[in-house]
């Protein structure tokens, strides 16, 4: 005879789980009879097998474990009319460890780009963060040297605040688009792209940098194919440009 499959049972809400505190802050009923969902870590688990020691199991993880710690850290377990705690899905979701590293990590980076502050400034930031806030794991784990902050601000942020200017640019009537030629130290071709527009948002004229585009021998032909092909590709209208200018 094929064994029965068990069923998610309510009763599970009040048994205690690792940490010794009823599952009910995080559990859930899954979609399926056979399945439970950890608020908490965001994922569906068949409990149709093992049925109550699939669940205790699973707050055993490491994983889970840790992103329950990040929860009640934020604020995010509440009570509610029946006493027991539960998950606020008003809130965001819950960022990891790795995930709150990563933003402290981001927020200095706008910071130095915002104040200008050099580069090297950020050589021994690491260790002055982590006496200054000795109690916090964050803190312990930050690390950003000047090259890892260089790859932050262009290869990070660049790509979301680079949208943000082509979406200012499509709703301007015209621009102007700046060209500028320059061989680097390896006898390339450096060819740099900016934008002049009329800004809605700021109400004036600004002039925006768009990207570099490295060339190899350029001639007059190859500069203005790679400018054409480069707009096109980004979905800019080029009938909308007023003039060229160096």
């Amino acid at each position: 005879m094929p064994k029965n499959d068990t069923h998610f049972c309510t009763k599970w809400y009040h048994k205690l789980d690792t940490t010794k505190k009823p599952c009910s802050r995080w559990l859930k009923q899954g979609k399926t009879p056979g399945t439970f969902f950890c608020a908490v870590c965001n994922e569906e688990k068949s409990c149709k097998n093992g049925g109550w020691s699939d669940v205790y199991k699973h707050s055993q993880r490491s994983k889970h474990l840790q992103r329950l710690k990040d929860v009640i850290e934020s604020g995010q377990l509440i009570f509610t009319t029946s006493s027991c705690l539960q998950l606020d899905t008003n809130h965001e979701r819950v960022l990891t460890l790795d995930e709150k590293v990563t933003r402290a990590e981001v927020y200095w980076a706008m910071a130095t780009a915002k104040l200008g502050l050099s580069y090297n400034s950020s050589q021994y930031i690491q260790e002055l963060f982590s006496q200054m806030f000795s109690d916090s794991t964050i803190a312990k784990d930050f690390s950003i040297k000047p090259r890892k902050l260089s790859y932050i601000l262009s290869h990070g942020t660049g790509h979301y605040f680079n949208k943000m200017m082509l979406d200012d640019l499509m709703k301007a009537p015209a621009f102007t688009l700046i060209f500028d030629e320059t061989i680097t130290v390896g006898v390339r071709k450096q060819l740099d792209l900016h934008f002049r527009y009329w800004c809605e948002r700021k109400q004036e004229i600004v002039v925006r940098y768009y990207k570099s585009i490295f060339l190899g021998h350029a001639t007059a032909e190859i500069v203005f194919r790679h400018m054409i092909d480069t707009l096109r590709a980004d979905g800019i209208d080029i009938t909308k440009i007023l003039m060229l200018s160096m």
